[in-house]
């Protein structure tokens, strides 16, 4: 099976079935249907089945992860077949996953712990990361997360979670917060305590989750006792964080405030991608696909069922309906003048869709985050907003492209046929073996400290990835052999061509345009290249170290810098490419070189 460079999140449930009967749980109905042994025998073979069909479709998955339901309410035999898959699985696809920089190498499970002691023994065989959930405070848990029949689980809860702090492979524990919660924000803060000083769990591995309401769950318990599922309001948000940085700043505890507990908030989450119907996927064993455990038994993030549907319609209805959703919903007053847009993208579309809102339910809490990490990331200066809205609208909410959305926007007016086809930017790279050289994710990689990262085409990207390095890190560019040889018929007298800016704006040319000023461009003949440690046959390689640290001086603090790289010859490919085609001309304005941005931290 030949390796593919399109890369998934991949979420799987063996079985919805869950073993309590939390009265907040958004699944409502859906964790009551019995554990059935058809569970056990399709539990692996639909995994199987998932990960080929995906593969042979190009797509790999970059993690697995065991959701539920509860995962283990299946017997130990079942779960034995799914863990030795699934590590089996990564150390299949390791050079694919390195290369992206994911080191993959055991099973992963979302868990309640009610199940925990029985299976302690197997996963520590199968060294399994565990991430465990329960509720704070924990007079709460013992109120609203409970059995089936409405019995107690705390105490058993507790024990397993000792059991879970002797642990030797990777844990963390999480926790779902409402309105109601928030009531008891001193009792939040001491059992948080508790469960880290007596208990002995290391809370610095803990995470929040704020709740939001859920129909399936109200339609459940209606009319009966039930916690309150109000979501947290906006205000509340950012009052809860306030009070836990205060309470914890200059404790031991520290370390997981500005790292872990409000990590879900943050641009590594999927409910910060553009659009996460690209990447994101829930697979359940009777083969219906999800966008996740959210959209679980909803209709418009139902993507189809891996048995009777081809990957290419579940890709192409999973994108579909995830930018349906977020159109349905406009594009909010505040998205339109908000600088962390591009960081945000108005947040989860499962929870814009319930709420029936077009913004972002955790968008103040996010804003608050950003701000006291602005190296991490940093606002759209003012300059910028405009175009950065642009961006966003033109491919989300084309529709509103025409209105006063952008009010100083001029009427740009492009050939009709610009988008016939053989005319647009894709059909024109696929039309052209060098086009595709100078466009292609496969050619150049970055490595960073072992780790490799793909480098695409800047013009191509639907999102930004912005890196942090310093001048300890070690920093190469690798590229294959073959694009030194595109456009140019003797490689020897080619080079990498390497062009460096930053994110600080210039005015020049004859069109008098806004552009990133030039720091360096650097050129290197290609027998000057070392062979790459990336154990692929025929890849180079240049150590960007010293490069990097001659250009210290011109780096800024909290200024993104811009790394393009391509050859000589590719370069001038391009610009031939633009005096020959109106069409290659408009769509490719902008340099469309692969490229990494980052911050450089001199200290």
């Amino acid at each position: 099976m030949p390796s593919t460079e399109k890369l998934i999140h991949l979420l799987y449930v063996p079985t919805i079935y869950c073993n309590l009967g939390c009265r907040y749980c958004y699944l409502g109905k859906q964790t009551d249907q019995s554990l059935l042994k058809k569970d056990f025998g399709r539990a692996l073979s639909t995994l199987q089945e998932g990960v080929d069909k995906f593969q042979k479709a190009g797509y790999t998955p970059f993690n697995i992860s065991l959701h539920g339901g509860e995962v283990t309410t299946l017997p130990g035999h079942v779960l034995n077949d799914l863990f030795s898959y699934i590590k089996n699985y990564y150390q299949r696809e390791k050079e694919v996953l390195n290369r992206h920089g994911f080191k993959k190498n055991h099973p992963h499970i979302k868990t309640n712990l009610y199940n925990f002691d029985k299976h302690y023994d197997l996963m520590q065989e199968q060294h399994v990361s565990i991430s465990a959930s329960l509720d704070l405070p924990l007079f709460l848990h013992d109120k609203y997360r409970v059995t089936k029949k409405g019995g107690s689980t705390l105490k058993r809860t507790l024990s397993n979670i000792r059991l879970l702090a002797d642990y030797p492979y990777n844990k963390k524990m999480s926790a779902v917060i409402y309105a109601e919660h928030l009531q008891y924000v001193d009792e939040i803060i001491k059992d948080i305590w508790y469960l880290h000083q007596q208990v002995g769990i290391d809370m610095n591995n803990f995470n929040f989750m704020f709740g939001f309401e859920s129909l399936d769950n109200a339609e459940k318990y209606l009319g009966e006792e039930n916690l309150e599922t109000k979501a947290v309001s906006d205000q509340d948000q950012v009052s809860f964080y306030q009070q836990l940085k205060s309470a914890f700043t200059g404790t031991e505890l520290e370390p997981g405030f500005h790292k872990h507990w409000f990590d879900e908030f943050t641009p590594n989450y999927c409910t910060n991608a553009f659009n996460c119907g690209e990447k994101f996927f829930l697979l359940q064993s009777d083969g219906d696909i999800f966008s996740c455990v959210r959209g679980q038994g909803s209709a418009p993030f139902h993507y189809g069922n891996i048995f009777n549907d081809s990957i290419e319609s579940i890709m192409e209805i999973a994108s579909q309906n995830i930018s349906n959703v977020h159109r349905a919903q406009g594009l909010h007053e505040d998205c339109k003048q908000c600088e962390y847009l591009s960081t945000c993208h108005t947040g989860c579309a499962y929870v814009k869709h319930e709420q029936q809102s077009a913004k972002s339910y955790t968008c103040a809490l996010q804003k608050e985050i950003y701000r006291n990490y602005p190296a991490l990331y940093p606002a759209t200066p003012q300059a910028e907003k405009k175009e950065a809205v642009t961006v966003y609208t033109v491919d989300m909410h084309p529709h509103l492209i025409s209105s006063d959305l952008i009010p100083d926007r001029k009427r740009i007016i492009l050939p009709n046929d610009l988008y016939d086809p053989g005319n647009s930017l894709f059909d024109l790279i696929m039309a052209d073996e060098t086009l595709q050289s100078l466009y292609s994710s496969e050619q150049v990689k970055l490595s960073v400290n072992g780790a490799f990262i793909d480098l695409q085409s800047q013009i191509l990207k639907s999102s930004r990835d912005i890196l942090t390095l310093c001048a300890t890190d070690d920093i190469a560019i690798h590229i294959h052999k073959n694009f030194l040889q595109a456009a140019c018929a003797d490689s020897i007298r080619n080079t990498l061509h390497l062009q460096l800016l930053k994110d600080t704006p210039v005015i020049y040319g004859d069109e008098q345009r806004t552009k990133q000023a030039h720091t360096y461009t650097l050129e290197v003949f290609s027998d000057q290249l070392q062979h790459s440690n990336l154990n692929q046959p025929g890849t180079l390689s240049f150590d960007l170290k010293p490069f990097l640290a001659l250009s210290t001086h011109a780096f800024e603090d909290s200024v993104i810098n811009n790394l393009l790289v391509t050859t000589h010859f590719l370069r001038r490919y391009h610009y031939e490419k633009q005096r020959n085609n109106a069409f290659y001309h408009i769509q490719a304005i902008n340099l469309p070189f692969q490229n990494i941005e980052f911050y450089w931290i001199k200290e």
